[in-house]
């Protein structure tokens, strides 16, 4: 009999493994079972988010497992804040209880972000979804967010992803507590201007019941829009307040050739409603700019350093 001995790559010392869970009793163990038998040098990480099922119990049966408790329902991002604080590794990775993702991918995704100079690999699924409306709901507010921020991949709101934990940290007070951090995120690093890799993933069927709802889609709208104020207000507002100008130009040109008496009022209105939405996206940006400066620590590596003395002396040369 031939025994198969996992084997452990490099990075898999480098890499912690988020997994948030809320009532996920049937789908935890087979998730686990797959994660410690493929990535047994991983840090793997639990965040029970105030389930009220069997779900705690069967994850304090992994002795490998680190578990987190919430003592009460928090959220989908907010377990994942959790478990990011917990995390001690340079890699961190979202990876979902349900037994939806494949390990697979997760492996070809932490290698990716090990060898690759980029500060997260973003899953992108098949597009699809378990109901008409989920899906037309998910276009919606992909449409929306790459009209905004373009270079988001196909997939925004994709569970599966690998962070560089330097990165990722920075932002983390600015991630919802709701489903929709995946979106946030993934919007945060673009507008900061990040460099991304995506990363083509595949589904299991999922074990257990969704428990994102149909208002979680409206909380998603309303968060894209509140990020990207945040960070890119002038996108918003600049957009919106040109075309409120052209909309008047064109109509008053209009009405003057055909009318011959001039350029009528409300044409100059919508004009200078478009003027006075432009300057109120100039004051958004110098709000936003001052909020962000809090963020804009670097991010460096000091690979060489000169000695003190030898230091000293190429300073008196050069002064």
């Amino acid at each position: 009999m031939t025994i198969r001995v996992p084997r452990t790559n490099p990075w898999q010392s480098q890499l912690s493994i988020v997994v948030p869970a809320y009532n996920e009793e049937e789908g935890i163990g087979p998730t686990l079972n797959e994660l410690e038998a493929r990535l047994p040098g991983a840090e793997i990480i639990v965040v029970d988010d105030g389930s009220h099922d069997r779900t705690a119990s069967i994850v304090s049966e992994f002795r490998n497992v680190v578990l987190v408790q919430h003592p009460f329902n928090r959220g989908y991002g907010a377990a994942l804040k959790t478990g990011m604080t917990v995390a001690k590794r340079d890699l961190v990775a979202w990876f979902d209880a349900d037994n939806e993702h494949r390990v697979d991918d997760l492996v070809a995704m932490a290698e990716r972000l090990a060898t690759e100079p980029v500060a997260a690999v973003i899953g992108q699924r098949p597009f699809s979804g378990v109901s008409p409306l989920r899906t037309w709901g998910k276009f919606i507010i992909r449409l929306l967010a790459r009209s905004l921020s373009s270079q988001g991949g196909k997939d925004i709101n994709c569970g599966l992803r690998v962070y560089r934990r330097e990165v990722i940290s920075k932002y983390t007070p600015l991630l919802p507590n709701s489903f929709s951090a995946s979106i946030t995120s993934l919007i945060i690093l673009l507008e900061r201007g990040y460099p991304l890799a995506f990363q083509p993933v595949e589904t299991n069927r999922r074990i257990g019941a969704s428990k994102v709802k149909v208002s979680d889609g409206f909380v998603a709208l309303m968060l894209v829009l509140r990020v990207l104020m945040l960070f890119a207000p002038m996108r918003i507002f600049l957009r919106f307040g040109l075309m409120l100008v052209a909309i008047a130009v064109v109509y008053g040109l209009a009405v003057a050739l055909t009318v011959g008496q001039g350029i009528p009022a409300s044409a100059v209105g919508l004009a200078l409603a478009g003027i006075v939405t432009a300057f109120f996206g100039l004051m958004a940006d110098q709000i936003s700019q001052l909020r962000l400066t809090a963020y804009d620590r670097p991010i460096y590596r000091i690979l060489s350093q000169q000695p003190n003395s030898e230091r000293a002396v190429k300073l008196e040369k050069t002064s």
